[in-house]
């Protein structure tokens, strides 16, 4: 893959993990239940730390993570999105993060298999795998605490 290319392509995805933050940061303020709040906080910092690993391939430094298997749910794959607003319900909101995760996912693994270099497949095996326990994380609150 050419430099220009890649650089693009880090870019990109520095830039949706800009707005994965964002995101994250502004749900916090919106919801009232201080668990979920503190766990929006914390997606705010991984969100923060997969935007640094991203800088850092850029610069040509990657290092290599353990990789695991994560489980889907697949809860966001029969959804449809809401938008985030003032007066959103705690449902909605999981909803629209799980969706974000899902459309995450996806975003790094058509890259990955664009992708023909081992090293760059290897971050974005890493950011799916991140982006994954995110989702999952979000689907099993969905259905312990609204499907319920």
């Amino acid at each position: 893959m050419d430099e220009k290319k890649f650089k693009e392509i880090i870019q990109f995805a520095i830039q949706r993990e800009i707005e994965s933050m964002d995101f994250y940061d502004r749900a916090s303020k919106l919801v009232k239940h201080s668990g979920t709040r503190d766990l929006f906080l914390d997606f705010v910092k991984q969100e923060d730390g997969h935007k640094r690993k991203l800088e850092e391939a850029r610069a040509g430094k990657i290092v290599l993570e353990k990789i695991e298997k994560i489980p889907n749910l697949k809860i966001s794959d029969y959804m449809v999105e809401a938008e985030l607003k003032p007066d959103i319900s705690y449902g909605d909101i999981l909803r629209i993060a799980m969706k974000r995760e899902e459309r995450s996912v996806r975003l790094y693994t058509d890259l990955n298999q664009k992708n023909q270099d081992e090293t760059l497949g290897n971050l974005f095996t890493f950011l799916i795998q991140e982006e994954s326990k995110h989702k999952y994380y979000i689907e099993r609150l969905y259905d312990d605490e609204v499907l319920k």
